[in-house]
């Protein structure tokens, strides 16, 4: 209407006229442009800070026609701008059909609203990459779909999922209430492969005291011990660690708490044989050795007293050797069972060592009582046991002792029925010794005895005398055995070998003695050099111990050396019980000897050990007649027929024959008529020192 009353009017007020109305148009196109610049402004930034985030977008008319866009949006898409994104609807529609688009996108609704055509979807594209599509309508009808890239949140989700159903313990979460919110797979498996609905009808109960202010009386991030049971309705239960954070707040505000439970049942059960095995025996489940200690003491300490009673399985050793293991391990069991089976109320037996062990029967207050009570176990355990060799029964060797009588304290009673014990076992045993005041003696003397024997070795505090062996016919003298003596034993009285050479060989003591012994002898021999009527051999005894050490040839070949002895006037004796028991284990020492020239004697053939093998297996250069057969003679007929045996079988090998304990004239003349003509014994001379069996000139 202004344009057109200027061009009414005359031109030359026409231009100005317009002029100004321009002007005027154009200040108002600038205020309106001024007015809506900060709006434009925070839209331009709105967009770039959106285009900037891992967001996409894309705006969509109401005739589903494409109206904006982000670049990350085109992106998803490998056919790119312009006209190439796929309306978001198709790749939907194709996936809900099980086909994936073009561009090989796949999705699955997650979130669907009322209309349909809005909702919330998970989009996998080729690569792998994961979107997260939501779909809305704007208030014109558009339709806005904004695509975030969850690939990374997706990956840390399923990582905190699988630790979540991996961990070696059940994880809990619980509304305020103790209602099931959710729980792990283990937590199920706990309760039979199904979570609880809630706290309250589960049945785990905490053991100890509940805890004020806690998640369901629970002290937060403190380990407390409960108990759940089993889901097979057995009515047995398990134990469980169970552990509460302190109280959380949800998304709805309220309270939750997490529970983490641990089974430990298993743990439960192997302290438990922990501590079985700790005071118990693996193999018999007897008490130990340990739990013995412990009951010991009581005995002791008790004002009732008591009786303690050692055991020995014998033959347990021999068994193993022969039978193997598992049938040495058999009997053990066994015997362990049959004692069990013995004892009376408060009674215990107990396994202490390999083979031995211990009855504590606070009921046998006397030395009867104890034996009693040991007489029951003996005849329970000799019932025959077929291990593999024919019936059998187990024997055992039992010393008892009382308390307070024969020990006042654990050790002393302990040792009291040990020194009975060892009685048994040097009486043969399989028999019930008790402890006696003369037994602790005799234990006294001989643990006096092996102390000073020590010294003795130490100071060569021995001495040798000499026993001729004659020719019986001429009575001249042919050879001398050494025989060792130690005259100034404790208090300074002579002590006999049958007394301290056992002492010797339990203390290790022989292998030192027996050099003392060759080297004396071998030094006594050439002393007697060249002198009229002095023996033409000297013989020696040595322990089994000594002729079993591979060395003790070398020891001989040198101490022979030393003393200028030729080795053919030194005789070795080895006990005929040695060669029985250690033949395998003495042969190989005896064959250097012999190869050396050494003169080899086995003594105390035709005894009860006595066999043929050792002659064919030990060449030696004479045999010793037992001296148990000799004092039979001459009217013994036992006697008689095993001298004659043992006369063919030394003939027939053409090995000299030697008869010791020689004591009468009528001994001498039944040997001598079965062809044994080379005697020692009383009636030929008894043990004397060197210069009385060869007098100095």
């Amino acid at each position: 209407m202004a344009g057109a009353a200027a061009v009414l009017l005359p031109p030359a007020q026409a231009l100005p006229v317009a002029l100004a109305l321009l002007l005027l148009l154009g200040a108002g196109v600038v205020v309106t442009v001024l007015r809506r610049q900060p709006a434009l402004h925070q839209a331009d930034l709105l967009r770039e800070a959106v285009e900037k985030t891992s967001l996409a977008y894309a705006i969509y008319g109401p005739d589903r026609t494409l109206l904006d866009h982000s670049p990350a949006y085109a992106a998803i898409h490998r056919s790119g701008l312009p006209g190439g994104i796929p309306r978001l609807d198709d790749v939907l529609a194709r996936a809900h059909a099980g086909e994936p688009d073009a561009a090989g996108l796949v999705a699955r609704r997650l979130a669907v609203h009322e209309d349909d055509d809005l909702g919330e979807f998970d989009v996998t594209v080729p690569g792998g990459r994961a979107l997260r599509v939501t779909k809305r309508r704007l208030a014109g009808g558009e339709v806005a779909r904004f695509a975030l890239d969850v690939t990374e949140a997706r990956a840390r989700d399923m990582r905190a999922r699988a630790i979540f159903d991996n961990v070696p313990a059940g994880i809990w979460h619980l509304d305020a209430g103790g209602r099931t919110l959710a729980g792990n797979q283990r937590l199920a498996a706990m309760f039979g492969g199904t979570l609880p609905a809630n706290l309250l009808g589960s049945g785990l109960y905490q053991l100890g005291q509940t805890h004020d202010g806690g998640p369901f009386g629970l002290p937060p991030g403190q380990e407390v011990e409960a108990v759940l049971p089993m889901p097979d309705g057995s009515g047995s239960e398990r134990r469980v660690i169970l552990v509460a954070s302190p109280w959380l707040t949800g998304e709805s505000g309220g309270k939750e708490a997490v529970l983490t439970l641990m089974d430990v049942s298993g743990l439960h059960v192997a302290q438990a044989q922990a501590a079985h095995f700790a005071w118990h025996d693996p193999l018999t489940g007897l008490p130990n050795r340990f739990r013995f200690q412990q009951a010991l003491s009581q005995l002791t300490t008790s004002t009732e007293g008591g009786s303690l009673l050692l055991l020995d399985m014998m033959g347990v050793r021999a068994i193993n050797d022969r039978l193997g293991q598992t049938a040495g391990d058999n009997l053990l069991r066994e015997a362990a069972r049959r004692m069990r089976g013995q004892t009376r109320p408060g009674d215990e037996v107990f396994r202490i060592g390999g083979d031995e062990f211990a009855v504590i029967a606070p009921g046998a207050r006397t030395a009867p009582s104890a034996g009693a009570v040991a007489g029951r176990m003996k005849r329970a355990l000799a019932a025959p046991l077929d291990l593999g060799a024919g019936p059998s029964p187990i024997q055992a060797s039992i010393g008892h002792a009382q308390a307070p009588a024969d020990g006042k304290d654990p050790e002393h009673l302990h040792r009291a029925a040990a020194l009975a014990l060892a009685q048994s076992k040097r009486e043969g045993g399989n028999s019930i010794i008790p402890y006696t005041a003369a037994l602790g003696e005799r234990v006294a003397r001989r643990l006096a005895l092996r102390s000073q024997l020590v010294e003795a070795v130490g100071k060569g505090a021995f001495q040798l005398v000499w026993q001729p062996q004659v020719d019986a016919r001429t009575r001249k003298l042919r050879g001398a055995e050494a025989l060792l003596r130690w005259p100034g034993g404790p208090g300074g009285s002579a002590v006999s070998p049958a007394e301290f050479l056992p002492e010797a060989m339990e203390a290790g003591l022989m292998p030192q003695i027996d050099a003392w012994v060759l080297d004396t002898a071998l030094r006594q021999k050439r002393a007697w050099h060249g002198k009229a009527d002095s023996p033409a051999v000297v013989g020696v005894n040595i322990s089994p111990a000594t002729l079993k050490d591979q060395a003790f040839p070398a020891q001989v070949m040198a101490t022979l050396a030393r003393h200028s002895v030729h080795p053919d006037e030194l005789e070795v004796e080895i006990p005929e019980d040695v060669a029985a028991r250690d033949l395998d284990a003495i042969a190989p020492v005896l064959h250097e000897l012999i190869g050396e020239g050494v003169r080899l004697s086995l003594d105390d053939f035709g005894g009860g050990l006595s066999a043929l093998a050792h002659l064919l297996r030990l060449p030696v250069d004479q045999v010793k007649l037992d001296r148990s057969i000799v004092a039979g003679l001459p009217g013994g007929a036992r006697e008689r027929a095993i001298l004659k045996a043992v006369a063919a079988l030394a003939h027939g090998m053409e090995i000299p024959l030697l008869a010791e304990g020689v004591e009468t004239e009528e001994q001498a003349e039944a040997l001598i008529q079965e062809g044994c003509t080379v005697m020692q014994g009383w009636l030929f001379g008894r043990a004397v020192p060197a210069d009385v069996l060869v007098p100095s000139d």
